[in-house]
């Protein structure tokens, strides 16, 4: 079981989708993300070392391992925002 922390940011994001099914399957995903559910559907970011996206229908969280036991959610974005969204990734991680 791994810690999932979401930065300000992330916060933000997910307060602007508000409340409804596509917050509850995020938060859901968010869950399972921490339990390290084996069904996921996450994939590395080309050219955004050590970023990594797990999509959750229209919505794509990023995020990066923090240690052994711990996840930090940078974004979570609708689909049509996230190659805007990957080039302002911190780049160090």
């Amino acid at each position: 079981m791994r810690e999932v922390t979401l930065r300000p940011r992330a916060e933000r994001d997910l307060r602007q989708i508000g409340p409804g099914p596509e917050r509850t399957r995020i938060v859901a995903g968010l869950r399972e993300l921490g339990a390290d559910a084996a069904n996921l559907d996450v994939k590395a970011l080309a050219g955004a070392a050590p970023w990594l996206r797990l999509r959750i229908d229209n919505y794509r969280v990023l995020y990066r391992a923090a240690g052994e036991s711990a996840y930090v959610v940078e974004r979570i974005v609708h689909r049509r925002d996230l190659d805007r969204a990957v080039d302002r990734l911190p780049s160090s991680g």
